[in-house]
């Protein structure tokens, strides 16, 4: 049999085609899969360095929470703080003796609190990545960590006119100054939503640490 060379050569040119064509399309595939393999593994590198930023901010500020709401008051807090009133003298001779003392103590708290500028501006600063990497839920629980120190200070304010004539108003805001144990069958609602929101960002960013 005579073989038929320009025949043959145009099949197999065909199947060279389809075998460069196939050959194409795999080093493709490989380089998508290649891509999405690092693209995984970057953005894994990037949840796992804001989870470690995330938590390092969350630990500062319930220390720094925790210090704002100490009921130790030093004596040098107080004394500090009482300068400070000090200099606006016809303000302060203007308060009762025993809004003086409440002034002074409020005073010493907003104190403690700008001291605490750095702590809730680092956890503020995680926000946006928060969000944009772990979701909606982690940005809220944040958000409502920060929020305690809001809450402080709103209570402290509330307790310079705060002359007891509301005994629930009166342990509501003492709750939120100070970081006690409650009594039996009370509940410290700023300590209590502090460890939940605690507890809910960890639930978050430890797995992404591979700690968990």
């Amino acid at each position: 049999m005579t073989i038929d060379w320009p025949a043959t050569g145009a099949m197999l040119q065909g199947w060279g085609t389809l075998i460069g064509a196939g050959a194409v399309v795999y080093a493709a595939k490989r380089g998508a899969d290649t891509y999405e393999s690092w693209r995984k593994q970057k953005v894994a590198e990037r949840r796992r360095d804001q989870a470690e930023k995330i938590l390092t901010a969350v630990y500062k500020a319930r220390r720094a929470l925790r210090f704002v709401r100490s009921p130790m008051m030093w004596g040098h807090e107080l004394s500090v703080a009482e300068t400070k009133l000090k200099e606006d003298p016809k303000q302060w001779d203007s308060q009762t003796e025993s809004r003086q003392k409440r002034l002074v103590t409020a005073q010493a708290y907003f104190n403690r609190l700008n001291r605490t500028s750095d702590e809730q501006q680092e956890l503020s600063e995680c926000l946006p990545m928060a969000r944009a990497l772990f979701g909606e839920i982690l940005e809220k629980a944040l958000e409502e960590l920060h929020h305690q120190f809001w809450i402080v200070q709103i209570d402290v304010e509330s307790f310079v006119d705060d002359e007891g004539g509301n005994s629930d108003f009166t342990k509501k805001i003492r709750r939120g100054m100070y970081d006690v144990s409650p009594r039996e069958g009370e509940n410290n609602e700023v300590s209590d939503r502090i460890a939940a929101s605690v507890v809910e960002i960890e639930g978050i960013c430890l797995p992404a640490l591979g700690l968990t």
